[in-house]
């Protein structure tokens, strides 16, 4: 948001296995306009698994209004958003029951607020009128390096933020980042490629468009945009980009920068640093990480009176497109038809979901209590809680028996798996949220305000928690979430309760079908703690080299094969997979499959058909054209498919199962396979 000067910033250490709006590869589906996709029926599950197991749905399935895939993520997010309505209604018809400064009551008011299309038109561009005119009366650079923590306008120039010291995993640091670019990276800039091009142009269309709404004129508008992307162009040269970094095995030691104040204000001496960061309350950071330090340097040079227009364009579109969202439907409508264009989607989803998915995103933690309250039970914790300790135990006899790792690094290795945190379903305590006022238009309040209140909530929290220990006991992920992460700061898999549904976790459902699924997933989020980034983390969280040197090697060779494997690997199209973009997640998703499989060998007479079956089901996918290509580009995941299809491959159960031999399109030579763990 454009207030929210201090927020989070990952800095490369948590690494989320983000399932949802990956790309589909489809060796043998077609899809129609209609976002239909057919598999051909003459198709033999020895040349393509994942077509064939999934015929049925891929010749079936339909792209939602509003949304650009469909998917088993897609169809379980949809089952939770039905999940999330009832919560709604039943919060709605005992309104009456809630005190003013409960949870209840806070969500009731925004998802209230969100609805109210009149009171948001009425309002119309009038909740920021005070941070433009804040922005147009900057007369000199100093004034930018003056806002105060009061300011309406968030400065995206620098980026401040609260997150775990990555080499002291036990106390919070101030990290400064590179300036927000409106393209995202700074490779869409420096190395423009056609999807990058294509979004380009439509998001210069778009800041136009809410210009204009904001009271500028068309030639206005484009000259504040035509100047915005002219600094940003300048900035990206200086920050390296995803390419650079994807191939960069130690990326993120290279980001781990520790400056002192007086270091940060001789490298940037025009930014003024010693007050912005006492203008944001931070000045008493007791270690400052600096993720770019070119970046700053750069920033430097650019931080003059002559660029000072240029400055004052991009901190506005910036914050009023921040705002936009919030606004009235004049704003909105914009919003909607940039994001179909970007994404290939069409049409809008109900007004009433929206809604939903606001309250969601904005009081996920006071949602995600009432969600486990009602739909969430004990059982289904305990359960995949005790599948967990398995894979970590199996886990553990896996390492023992690698042949190319010494005694020493196994040691180490197996001390991370035993103080591996394990968070299934939902946390054991609650934030507070008492002091954050959510008010309805009724009581005098707006979304906006409440937009505010929530950014000031979260930001005092952060300027709080500086220096302070981490509390390692925190759900990286609200409870109603599709999807599972692993932190290597605090060595944790999280495993949220939305995702221990449908095709991904069924309690009535077999060992070997939930053991594909969910079960691949928490292999996969494990394998993460011994991925190319994950392996850098000692057992304690810390950014730390706990390897002998010449079993480092040897796992920089396989992570190489991996990469080198991957980036062979074709899409239908003729378009290559990622293999460094994606190295991390198809390193953990190996990983994990040989966690799972090993635990099936133990099983009398497994039905391992069951197993591939039930993992094939969990990835099927359709995607627009756009969000294809789109994920293909920027996506560290690789597609759906492939994380089927090549993931199996590897391993003589799948060919045992099926009788997969040589000449059939699933065949991979055993000694062109690749795994690590």
């Amino acid at each position: 948001m454009g207030k929210n000067k201090i927020r989070v910033i990952i800095a490369g250490a948590l690494i989320c296995s983000l399932f949802l709006g990956q790309g589909t590869y489809a060796i043998a589906a077609e899809q129609t306009n209609s976002n239909e996709v057919t598999a051909s029926s003459s198709l033999r599950l020895q040349d393509d698994f994942y077509a064939v197991i999934n015929k049925q749905w891929l010749s079936t399935a339909k792209i939602e209004t509003g949304k650009s895939s469909n998917s088993t993520f897609m169809e379980t997010e949809k089952a939770l958003t039905e999940q999330k309505k009832q919560i709604i209604n039943d919060l709605l018809a005992n309104e009456k029951n809630y005190s003013e400064n409960s949870d209840e009551k806070r969500i009731i008011n925004l998802y209230k607020n969100a609805l109210n299309m009149d009171a948001r038109n009425k309002d119309g561009i009038e909740p920021i009128k005070k941070m433009i005119n804040e922005i147009n009366s900057i007369k000199s650079i100093k004034d930018i390096s003056n806002l105060s923590y009061e300011s309406e306008i968030g400065n995206t120039l620098l980026q401040l933020g609260c997150d775990t010291d990555l080499k002291d995993v036990t106390k919070r640091a101030l990290y400064v980042a590179p300036t927000y670019l409106s393209l995202g990276n700074s490779d869409e800039y420096l190395k423009p490629t056609e999807n990058s091009i294509r979004v380009k142009g439509l998001v210069e269309n778009y800041y136009i468009k809410i210009l204009t709404l904001s009271g500028y004129t068309e030639e206005q508008a484009k000259e504040k945009v035509d100047n915005t992307f002219k600094l940003e162009g300048m900035i990206a040269q200086s920050i390296t980009g995803r390419e650079e970094n994807s191939k960069n095995d130690n990326a993120i030691d290279e980001k781990y920068n520790v400056y002192t104040i007086d270091q940060l204000d001789a490298l940037a001496p025009n930014l003024d640093i010693k007050t912005i960061l006492k203008n944001n309350k931070v000045d008493n950071a007791k270690k400052i990480i600096l993720t770019e330090p070119k970046w700053l340097k750069a920033l430097n040079e650019m931080y003059t009176e002559k660029n000072l227009p240029m400055i004052k364009d991009y901190l506005e579109i910036i914050n009023i497109c921040s705002a936009a969202p919030y606004l009235g439907e004049a704003f909105e409508k914009p919003a909607t038809e940039f994001l179909n264009s970007i994404s290939g989607s069409q049409g809008e989803i109900p007004r009433e979901e929206k809604a939903i998915n606001s309250v969601n995103s904005l009081l996920g933690e006071p949602f995600g209590r009432l969600y486990v309250k009602k739909y969430v039970s004990e059982k289904v914790k305990n359960d995949v809680t005790d599948m967990t300790k398995e894979i970590i135990s199996t886990y553990k006899d896996r390492i023992n028996k690698l042949d190319w790792m010494s005694g020493e690094t196994k040691k180490k290795a197996i001390e991370k798996l035993d103080k591996l945190s394990i968070q299934i379903a939902y946390p054991d305590k609650w934030e507070d949220y008492s002091k954050l006022q959510i008010r309805s238009y009724e009581e005098g309040g707006s979304l906006w305000e409440n937009i505010e209140n929530l950014v000031k909530f979260e930001r005092e929290k952060a300027i709080r928690e500086l220096n302070e220990p981490v509390d390692k006991t925190k759900f990286v992920l609200p409870p109603q979430t599709v999807n599972a992460c692993y932190n290597p700061t605090t060595n944790t898999i999280t495993v949220p309760a939305g995702i221990l549904q449908n095709e991904f976790y069924d309690v009535n459902a077999s060992k070997e079908k939930n053991l594909g699924a969910i079960g691949a997933i928490i292999g996969h989020e494990i394998s993460h703690a011994f991925d190319n980034a994950g392996a850098k983390f000692d057992a304690d969280g810390n950014l730390n080299n706990w390897w002998i040197q010449e079993d480092y090697s040897k796992f920089e060779e396989k992570v190489k094969k991996v990469r080198a494997f991957y980036n062979q690997v074709k899409l239908d199209d003729g378009k290559n997979v990622n293999g460094d973009l994606t190295v991390g997640e198809n390193i953990a998703d190996i990983g994990g499959m040989a966690c799972v499989l090993d635990i099936l060998s133990k099983m009398q007479k497994p039905d391992y058909k069951a197993f591939f079956e039930g993992n094939a089901a969990m990835w099927r996918e359709i995607e627009t054209k756009e969000e294809e290509d789109s994920s293909l580009q920027y996506n560290v995941h690789a597609p759906n498919k492939v994380r089927n299809n090549i993931t199996i491959t590897q391993f003589d159960k799948f060919y045992e199962a099926y009788g997969i031999k040589q000449g059939d399109k699933m065949y991979i030579k055993p000694e062109d396979r690749v795994q690590i763990w």
